[in-house]
């Protein structure tokens, strides 16, 4: 019964479920039970006809139990990166907390140099402009700046 029928099954589960590997488990799982209960199977239908509707059932209970497995599974991959995201945000937070707090403490020049250029957007040379002074000095001003809140952001 194995050698007659197990080519031709394993095509007909494959054509609904575009898995081979899944396809002969369902197949081997049905010859394997079939094997087992074989003195209380009390088949009425022709063997191939039972054959077919046992590995049609079969397939549709491993999906089945598939699905749950798979739910269980996006759940825990959901929440654990929600507890991944809620612990990057808080860390966002802190740095960025510590960011406003070292430019509030930079001195008076330089933090209107750093406003100027990284919050509003303007040009070394727009932000030497509007403040008259030189290039060289924005330049100055920003990689001091620059320099004291990547000194904050060091790991404590």
């Amino acid at each position: 019964m194995y050698e007659m029928h197990y080519n031709e099954l394993c095509s007909y589960i494959y054509s609904l479920s575009r898995n081979k590997q899944q396809a002969e488990d369902v197949v081997q799982n049905v010859m394997l039970k079939i094997w087992k209960n074989k003195k209380k199977l009390n088949i009425t239908t022709s063997i191939k006809n039972y054959l077919y509707k046992a590995c049609y059932y079969e397939l549709i209970d491993t999906y089945k139990k598939n699905k749950k497995e798979l739910n269980y599974k996006e759940q825990i991959k959901k929440d654990a990166l929600h507890v991944f995201v809620e612990e990057d945000n808080d860390i966002i937070k802190n740095k960025i907390n510590r960011v406003q707090a070292e430019i509030e403490k930079l001195p008076p020049k330089c933090k209107e140099v750093f406003v100027l250029n990284k919050i509003q957007g303007f040009k070394y040379k727009e932000v030497a402009e509007q403040l008259d002074i030189s290039v060289k000095t924005v330049e100055a001003q920003m990689s001091k700046a620059m320099s004291r809140i990547k000194k904050a952001l060091e790991p404590i």
